[in-house]
């Protein structure tokens, strides 16, 4: 007998997040190759977007460029959206990051995405060597990307004396937003926004209520567009996922805690002790943070039809809490086939992103 469709969105209306996982003792190119398979898993799966994120001096996070990331992924998949999620945007100059992205929009029409966000916080090392701008600039720079983007479209004499380069049919914008007043930043341009509630859970309400209270739309068919990011592990059983949630929290702890002059070596043989007692209850304890679903098809299915019903998105992005390119990739196939009633097979095999390393 087979079970009433979940509620909640369909595929289509589900995306992801990738952050370029790298552990200790893996070359970047191995790093390069498992997110390209990922992003190969989640166009045959039927997922909306793959999206980069940008980090910086983060151990294990190799994604730091993503308009680069976003060309080398598009050339290798056929349908879905790829994009940043988001740039930071307080690190780089608005005219650059318009070109890069209009380049990347006239190559891919109809596939690049641009996902904008404030500066995280780093170190002071990091922060220096990026010479980036206060997080409080972020809503000048964003008018003039739109700026720069919108005077660039065919048929639209520049305002100004900058000319956009390979200036086309623009990419469309996004704000990634982690608290209210990035959400009101968004809603006031009349953008679409994306709530990090994979990271900050606990603002997701208010930023949800200030976008939709003080959106301004720019235009007749504008309306306010809300999409919810998640952290999961989606798996055959919930023990199974829990399991995997755990060795994730293993990992992460541990790279975290390593002093920031440990070497890959020192790093490698600190991954190799097993799962302590107090890591088993941190990840225990990590279980209830709302911003994660973990549990098995069924379970994660539930959960992420109460995000939207709590959230009223349009959209969900799925964030795979997993180090390992297969088990981010089996992490899509089992919330996919949640989500259809279908479980799909392995991706397709596809040809050397790069040098083998």
């Amino acid at each position: 007998m087979l079970t009433p469709p979940v509620p909640g969105l369909p595929v289509s209306a589900h995306s992801v997040l990738d952050v370029v996982p790298q552990l200790p003792g893996q070359s970047a190119a191995a790093a390069l190759r498992e997110t390209a398979e990922v992003a190969l898993a989640a166009d045959d799966l039927g997922y909306r977007r793959f999206w980069l994120g940008e980090q910086h001096g983060v151990r294990g996070v190799g994604g730091a460029a993503p308009a680069v990331l976003a060309a080398v992924l598009a050339a290798r998949t056929d349908r879905i959206r790829l994009g940043a999620g988001g740039l930071l945007l307080t690190n780089h100059q608005p005219l650059v990051v318009a070109e890069q992205f209009a380049a990347l929009a006239a190559a891919y029409p109809g596939r690049i995405d641009l996902g904008v966000a404030e500066q995280s916080t780093v170190a002071p090392s990091t922060a220096a060597a990026l010479a980036g701008g206060a997080r409080d600039t972020f809503p000048q720079r964003l008018d003039e990307l739109c700026g720069f983007l919108r005077d660039g479209t065919p048929g639209r004499a520049p305002v100004g004396d900058v000319r956009l380069s390979l200036a086309g049919q623009p990419p469309p914008v996004f704000v990634l937003a982690d608290r209210p007043a990035t959400a009101m930043t968004a809603a006031a341009r009349g953008l679409p926004v994306f709530l990090a509630h994979h990271s900050a859970a606990a603002t997701t309400p208010a930023a949800m209520a200030a976008y939709r209270e003080h959106f301004e739309p720019t235009g007749p068919k504008t309306r306010p567009y809300i999409a919810a990011t998640v952290g999961v592990v989606a798996a055959d059983s919930d023990e199974e996922a829990v399991i995997r949630f755990a060795e994730y929290v293993r990992v992460q702890t541990r790279l975290a805690a390593a002093g920031p002059r440990a070497t890959p070596g020192q790093l490698m043989a600190l991954l190799e002790a097993p799962l302590t007692g107090r890591e088993r209850g941190r990840a225990e304890r990590m279980l209830d943070y709302p911003g994660h679903v973990v549990g098995s098809r069924t379970t994660v299915a539930a959960a992420l039809g109460e995000l939207v019903v709590a959230t009223t998105a349009d959209e969900i992005m799925l964030v795979p809490l997993a180090f390992d390119g297969l088990i981010r990739s089996s992490i899509l196939r089992n919330v996919a086939a949640a989500l259809t009633r279908i479980v799909r097979t392995v991706p397709r095999s596809a040809p050397p992103l790069i040098a083998t390393a």
